[in-house]
């Protein structure tokens, strides 16, 4: 029997939010499937092929009053997911976020 251990520093919360990332300067529409202070499950776009390491924005538009950009870097790629990493200097407006959407810090 396998177990495994979390090593996740942050709680991630199951949400489904509409989201643009944009690693390059170009969008590419998607999902946010799970969130946490310290980054964020995306649902993988099909028109985008990400690598570890890359930077990206992300655009948060329907569950906030005005739309919110977070810098993040893709930290894991998955089949049909990536993982990403929020810039950390941004702490206060991921917080802002995560009240916004009714998740508890």
């Amino acid at each position: 029997m396998e177990t495994t251990t979390e090593q996740r520093r942050f709680r991630r919360q199951p949400i489904s939010s509409a989201v643009i990332v944009t690693p390059n300067g170009h969008g590419h529409d998607t999902r946010i499937l799970d969130i946490s202070e310290g980054g964020a499950c995306v649902a993988l776009p099909s028109d985008w092929v990400p690598v570890a390491g890359a930077p990206l924005k992300i655009l948060f538009l329907a569950d906030s009053p005005t739309p919110l950009m977070l810098k993040a870097r893709v930290a894991r790629v998955g089949m049909d997911h990536l993982g990403v990493e929020f810039d950390p200097v941004q702490d206060d407006s991921v917080r802002a976020l995560l009240e916004g959407l009714g998740r508890p810090l």
